[in-house]
């Protein structure tokens, strides 16, 4: 099997791309993807959103799932280069001590690999007609569906559009403000098939995905058929517009197995 993949990103309404604060990184030859959500409350959160994503690419944590102390140790450097990219000097008192409690941001990490030979893991490769075996684990409300032609198989780590909340667990630059996201970390694992399709999504338009899977309108095929970024900011703004989309950053990647 061999994967396709589609992503697309818009500002929040009225916000350029310089203020995005979403992140999204993929390496098609590790099999691995990763999506981030940074919170606009708290300082520099876009930069903490790409620094998680691009090191989970680069290097993942250790364990499947990563330990709590794997996950502490994995997150060290990043807080360090977050802290050492802040001109200190120059920030007003206010500034500074906001971004004391440092930045914040839901993260989401999927990994594929083959279940078949020792040789065939290593190489991330499936034989054709065999399954793959993902593994995520999320901090958050950013999340991953799995489609099966029609149907949704996988809704992680959250299943319900009503459980997003205004406050959800975040993974943050300054340790000391990490202690509850660690221990509220989610870990799920599957198999792929030929055909399968994946979804990752910020939270806004996951809440909008699970809503009209409830509703049973799935949007499955509508976010499917997306081809330029020009769609798919037609069907956002659409959505705000009617009040089905909370305005936010909005991400998404479409993931195809062949």
């Amino acid at each position: 099997m061999e994967p396709f993949i589609q992503a697309f990103k818009l500002p929040k309404k009225g916000n350029s791309l310089e203020e995005y604060e979403d992140a999204l990184e993929f390496a098609l030859e590790q099999n691995r993807f990763a999506i981030a959500d940074g919170a606009t409350e708290s300082s520099y959160s876009d930069r903490w959103a790409r620094s998680l994503v691009k090191q989970y690419i680069l290097d993942p944590p250790f364990g499947i799932p990563p330990s709590e102390d794997a996950l502490q140790l994995w997150l060290l450097p990043q807080q360090e280069e977050w802290r050492a990219g802040i001109n200190w000097e120059t920030l007003p008192w206010f500034a500074e001590e906001k971004a004391k409690s440092g930045a914040f941001a839901a993260f989401l990490g999927l990994e594929f690999a083959s279940a078949g030979t020792l040789w065939q893991r290593i190489l991330a490769k499936a034989m054709p007609g065999e399954e793959l075996v993902w593994n995520a684990f999320a901090v958050g409300d950013c999340c991953l569906f799995q489609v099966r032609r029609d149907d949704l198989l996988v809704a992680f780590p959250l299943d319900k559009s009503e459980q997003f909340s205004s406050r959800p667990f975040l993974l943050a630059s300054n340790p000391i403000n990490n202690q509850s996201a660690l221990k509220e970390m989610k870990h799920l694992d599957g198999h792929c098939r030929p055909g399968d399709r994946f979804f990752l999504a910020s939270d806004a338009l996951a809440k909008w995905m699970l809503a009209q899977t409830e509703a049973g309108t799935p949007p499955w095929t509508t976010l499917e058929a997306l081809q330029t970024e020009e769609e798919f900011t037609t069907l956002v703004d659409g959505l705000r517009a009617s009040g089905a989309l909370r305005n936010d950053d909005t991400t998404l990647a479409v993931l195809r197995w062949q």
